[in-house]
């Protein structure tokens, strides 16, 4: 039996790319990459030459001279461990508080709306009134911390937090810490809403506890959720300037500079704009390399079934 030649099936044809969606937003895309990549690529470039703030037109190329100053400089290399110290102290406690309180909003109680509601406020407060209200929480003289401390007998003395050195890194840990736990909480509570309570129903019968069902059932469900959620609050805490700069300035003795405060005061008060923006590229690639792994551990997710 011989096939009816019109009932072959033809070859489709490529349908032709609408390039009008692409020609309609692409002055905004330009503007937009304009803007977000030419202070980078002006950023960079400064990095390579030695220019003072109010004498900018009168930079002189210098190379890498920035760079290798990088390498010798105490303070830089001061900023880079206190800015890691500050990112997993921060990175921590701002975690530890997350969970418990995610924990403690995802189980049945009266109220639970209005105490979630209740617990996202610190992180509503700019973070400029939340350093003031801490500064004067934390006086050494009049700062009610203080006051409850020594009444409680923990101290025996007021504390001058923001003056002394080893004080001022876990008062800054401490007030950012209180700013940024209702997103790790938000976070943790969403992720934990999506562990069947089979799980749950299943350890139980197998005569796991508390603690072990939080290992083998709570951890592992969380796992992706945990990924990410600490690379954001690294890379929140890497290049957080405001509320450091408006606490402590970096000091006392730079035991709060990190280095975004680096560059700032590099920038600003020694008015050395091209080894700040050495200093700032530095940041930029620390903070890319967050941003990378990131990246990829969103797409990996997203692939996984």
């Amino acid at each position: 039996m011989k096939r009816d030649p019109s009932m072959a099936p033809r070859p489709s044809r490529a349908t032709p790319f609408d390039w009008m969606p692409v020609w309609l937003i692409a002055p905004a895309g330009i503007i937009m990459a304009g803007l977000l990549f030419y202070p980078i690529v002006r950023g960079i470039t400064l990095s390579f030459f030695n220019t003072r703030l109010l004498r900018y037109s009168e930079g002189q190329f210098i190379g890498l001279a920035n760079y290798v100053a990088l390498g010798s400089d105490p303070a830089f290399w001061n900023s880079v461990s206190v800015t890691f110290t500050y990112g997993l102290a921060t990175m921590l406690c701002t975690y530890g508080l997350g969970l418990g309180f995610a924990l403690l909003l995802n189980r049945e109680i009266p109220g639970r709306g209005f105490i979630r509601t209740l617990f996202i406020m610190p992180w509503a407060i700019p973070e400029v009134v939340a350093v003031m209200i801490f500064v004067w929480m934390l006086d050494a003289q009049y700062g009610v911390i203080n006051y409850a401390l020594v009444e409680a007998g923990i101290i025996s003395a007021p504390a001058a937090w923001l003056t002394s050195a080893g004080l001022a890194m876990p008062a800054l840990v401490l007030v950012t810490s209180w700013q940024q736990f209702p997103f790790a909480m938000l976070i943790l509570l969403a992720g934990l809403q999506t562990i069947p309570d089979e799980q749950y129903e299943a350890a139980m019968m197998d005569g796991a506890g508390v603690f072990r069902r939080f290992i083998h059932v709570t951890l592992p469900g969380l796992r992706a959720v945990n990924v990410i959620l600490i690379l954001i609050l690294i890379l929140n805490s890497f290049r957080r300037v405001t509320m450091i700069y408006a606490m402590t300035g970096g000091g006392p003795a730079r035991a709060t500079e990190t280095l975004s405060i680096l560059t700032y005061n590099v920038a600003f008060q020694y008015q050395r704009i091209g080894y700040a923006a050495a200093v700032g590229a530095v940041l930029l690639v620390i903070l890319l390399c967050f941003s990378l792994a990131y990246f990829f551990l969103i797409a990996r997710r997203s692939e996984a079934p």
